[in-house]
Order: C-alpha cells, then structure tokens, then sequence
C-alpha cells in the first residue's frame, strides 16, 4: 500500500458509492472523521486479501459495504435495535431502486454490513461477506488478526488513511449503544436477531 494520503472521494466513482459516503458524512457528522477511515480501511482491506486469493468480487458493494458497516450504531440510521442489521436496513433503503442494485446485490450489500461481527466464517454467502467481516476483524484487532495479508502492507495502509481517534471513538460509540440498547449488542454475533 502506498503512503500517499487516502480520502473518501478518492475512493468513491459511481452514483451509490458517492451516496454512501455522502451518508455516512450526514449521520456522523464529520468528513474524513475517525468512522469515515475506519471504513475506508475496512474496505481496503477486504480488496487486498480478495486480491490475494486471486477472487473476483464486487468492487461497489465491497466499497458500499464497508462504508455503511457501522452507520447503525448512529442515532440517524438507527431505530434503537441491532445495529448490525439496522445498518444492512439503511443501505437497501439507499441502494434499492438505484441501476445495477438488483435483489441479489441488495442482498449481498446487506449481508457483508448485517455479518460483519458474525463468529464463524460467512464464505458461503458470498465472498464479500466474509471478507468484509475479516477487514473488520483485521482492523479492530490492529493487524494482529490479519488472514495473510502482510504487515507491512497494513502498515501502510494506516499511513494512507490514519487511524487517529478511532479506539476512543468506537468505545464512545459501543458504550452508547450498551447503555441505550443493551439486549442489541450480543446479537451482534450470532445469526438469528
């Protein structure tokens, strides 16, 4: 990865990833905060250990996926329930009627974002899915759990898009949604909410 700087609209190129970020910026209320490279991150991620493997995967709904992943825990995408599937909500409701976002895209978007915190491994419905929940976990455990991918090269994705504020960040975010929906955040993990 190179050093060079990283921003959302570097990223973004179709109609639904502009809406994406632009959604994302709305509900935080911040560009380029420490949520917005969190998901840039993700997403990046997600394509260097598809590029790894050698998969084929979309482009757009990996990008799609990995900005809207945590946009539940926000009180502008969020009803109070699971976050994880209030987030997956948000994005069909963003995408549904957009071209090229058939049911089967909608579905996959939906679930990379719903099973991103998933357990067990989610290959089986679909590589976006999986990977999705790898960056995450590759992300929030700094590169520890990494699934192949070098640590150099994380290391230079964290220069490109910085990871200033993001543990105080998520923690502020996670301890909110303990205390306002408490029976929600076990259902992160598990199938079935």
């Amino acid at each position: 990865m190179a050093s060079e700087r990283v921003r959302g609209e570097d990223l973004v190129q179709s109609e639904a990833e502009r809406a994406a970020l632009t959604a994302l910026r709305e509900v935080t209320g911040e560009s380029d905060g420490p949520m917005e490279r969190h998901s840039m991150r993700c997403f990046l991620l997600a394509e260097r250990m598809a590029a790894d493997r050698g998969l084929m995967v979309d482009h757009e709904i990996l990008l799609v996926a990995g900005l809207l992943h945590d946009i539940g825990l926000y009180e502008g995408a969020s009803a109070g329930g699971v976050y994880t599937t209030e987030g997956a909500e948000f994005a069909e409701h963003l995408l549904a009627g957009r071209p090229g976002w058939d049911e089967r895209r909608l579905a996959l978007c939906r679930d990379a974002i719903d099973r991103h915190h998933e357990v067990r491994t989610q290959w089986e419905d679909g590589a976006e899915v999986e990977l999705m929940r790898r960056a995450d976990m590759t992300e929030l455990t700094s590169g520890v759990v990494n699934f192949g991918v070098r640590r150099g090269w994380i290391r230079g994705l964290w220069k490109a898009v910085p990871r200033d504020g993001l543990y105080p960040h998520i923690a502020a975010m996670v301890g909110k949604a303990l205390r306002e929906r408490p029976t929600s955040v076990p259902k992160i993990l598990i199938r079935g909410h």
